[in-house]
């Protein structure tokens, strides 16, 4: 599944562009709202890298004027993979497709990284789920652009939104190698992405204040805070995808 055959499209050649990755349902569900907030907002290129797009997904990335990657998934392999992921998680065939599903749509955004930027380039990778809320000043984008670095919350390293420059491409390319490496000895799954920063980061550069938050938003009340002191916002599981932010973008 990570493999140079499997990519169809162009890399980008901006020397600074926002990267997230989805499958259709995702496509559908947060493509809109994050190409229109992050352009609005930050003013960069957008590249998204499609998994199984059909072809009204790829005619909407030249709508929306962005680049566009994409691979569709053998179902053969899909299915080995799926197998090797229940027989080590003993996971019922839902939950090993849909584990196997989500860990290749978040990691392949990494991996890709660690394959193809340049030493010209600075990727800020993202979550298609989370939006741009804020715009920030000058000198806010050019702290985010100065360095790989990455947000920290309960001595966690997320994978939610963060920065690789193209000065430090040993730690993309070390962590699209053990993303890599990993799917083969044992099977991509859910979280193999944060497992990856995990192992190949001890220290991270820590992204300056009021980029994102990840404080949970169980209220109105918090939503409101969350968004007025951070210029993405994202908020964790079922709950949080269902936020209405169209006031704010």
């Amino acid at each position: 599944m990570f493999n140079h055959t499997e990519i169809q499209g162009q890399w980008p050649t901006a020397d600074r562009f926002v990267l997230a990755s989805c499958d259709s349902v995702y496509f559908d569900q947060f493509a809109d709202r994050f190409v229109k907030s992050f352009h609005k907002r930050l003013g960069m290129p957008i590249h998204l890298h499609l998994i199984n797009p059909t072809q009204s997904q790829i005619d909407m990335c030249g709508t929306w004027q962005i680049t566009h990657t994409a691979n569709h998934i053998n179902p053969q392999e899909f299915r080995d993979k799926v197998q090797l992921c229940k027989n080590k998680f003993e996971h019922t065939d839902e939950v090993s497709e849909r584990s196997v599903l989500w860990g290749f749509c978040q990691a392949i955004r990494f991996w890709l990284v660690g394959q193809y930027q340049t030493k010209q380039q600075t990727v800020i990778v993202s979550d298609i789920d989370s939006a741009a809320v804020q715009t920030p000043s000058a000198v806010q984008t050019a702290e985010l652009l100065a360095r790989t670095q990455f947000s920290v919350y309960n001595n966690r390293i997320m994978a939610t939104f963060c920065v690789f420059s193209g000065k430090q491409l040993a730690l993309a390319k070390a962590i699209s190698q053990w993303i890599e490496q990993y799917d083969q000895t044992f099977t991509i799954h859910n979280g193999v992405d944060q497992t990856a920063l995990k192992k190949c980061i001890s220290h991270p550069n820590i992204l300056p204040a009021g980029w994102i938050s990840h404080i949970d938003t169980k209220n109105k009340k918090a939503i409101k805070i969350k968004i007025n002191n951070n210029i993405v916002f994202h908020s964790k599981g079922t709950r949080g995808k269902t936020i209405d932010l169209s006031a704010y973008l």
